[in-house]
């Protein structure tokens, strides 16, 4: 086989599944490129013991024909901004600096559950407060990219942007991080990776250190989109512990598959517009539904009224 390192997620996942490659050697190859790229700077807690353990476990389970899912034995990153039950959680800042969180949040408990192996904790900005990477603690983190003819290193953006540089420099197969106003999507276009920001409410937000918490969004950041794919589906795994999150739903795209039989529009619940704010949101929704055809909803959610329904249903509803 090629260097490990080069993988995606999805094609790990068929190569552990058929035998080609173990849990642990993939582990392994990717701890060794960890400690030969630490000039990147894009860690700040390596984690090579649990890694080793988590993934000899995943090649247990494999034997026993027990696997967990799709990123069972996958080594993932995570950026330092999810609280991890046992393993430093710092927001790269001074203050936290010696903090270990006593409980797990639920994105990274979600992808445990799935047999996902933890290579460490990566750099950011410091409380997520940044978007070139510049501001943490632990010094600043460099793009595994440079210019041509050029050797001066650059930024990966920010502030995923530990995670961005370990998926991109080969460090990892995927990473978590999060964004409020471009966390994710900006260091990603950076470093050449995909990275993707759900809809509020898809990823739990408890266990991860607040910057905005009605903007914060957990998301994956991996080198495909079918890779993204199931990275989130790893994350989004299972309940919820947001009041506002999407709950237990099993979305099609969890095995990296594509859903295309339609869209699933909604009004944001326990939220309404009066005045003009209301009219001009009602009119912006009833323009952006004409012709797509609506999916039912769960009983006891309220979707979006149709494009046929007429004003007094709308009124009679409170719409």
């Amino acid at each position: 086989m090629s260097d490990p390192r080069d993988l995606t997620i999805a094609a790990a996942r068929d190569a552990m599944a058929a035998g080609e490659i173990s849990a642990v050697e993939l582990a392994g190859a990717h701890i060794s490129a960890i400690e030969d790229a630490r000039g990147l700077n894009a860690f700040v807690t390596e984690t090579p013991d649990r890694a080793l353990a988590d993934a000899k476990a995943s090649d247990e389970r494999r034997a026993k024909g027990e696997a967990l899912g799709p990123l069972d034995g996958v080594p993932l990153a995570i950026k330092d901004l999810f609280c991890t039950d046992g393993v430093r959680t710092t927001a790269s800042s001074h203050m936290l600096e010696s903090f270990v969180p006593p409980y797990e949040s639920t994105v990274t408990q979600n992808l445990r559950d799935g047999g996902a192996v933890m290579l460490g904790k990566t750099n950011m900005d410091e409380f997520a407060m940044g978007s070139s990477n510049e501001t943490s603690y632990f010094g600043n983190v460099e793009n595994p990219w440079r210019r041509e003819g050029d050797n001066r290193p650059l930024v990966p953006g920010g502030s995923s942007g530990g995670s961005a540089s370990a998926v991109s420099g080969r460090l990892s197969l995927g990473a978590t991080g999060t964004d409020t106003g471009g966390s994710i999507r900006q260091p990603a276009a950076f470093c050449g990776i995909v990275g993707m920001k759900p809809t509020y409410g898809r990823c739990s937000r408890w266990g991860i250190v607040a910057f905005a918490s009605s903007l914060d969004q957990a998301g994956p950041m991996t080198r495909t989109v079918q890779d993204a794919a199931i990275l989130l589906g790893g994350m989004a795994a299972g309940r919820t512990d947001d009041p506002d999150g999407a709950g237990g739903r099993d979305p099609a795209w969890r095995d990296g598959g594509v859903r295309s039989e339609g869209f699933n529009l909604r009004r944001c619940r326990n939220t309404r517009l009066r005045g003009v704010a209301g009219r001009r949101y009602r009119r912006i929704a009833r323009r952006h539904s004409r012709g797509i055809r609506h999916r039912r909803h769960e009983p006891g959610n309220r979707g979006p009224l149709g494009p046929g329904q007429g004003v007094a249903e709308r009124r009679r509803r409170g719409d």
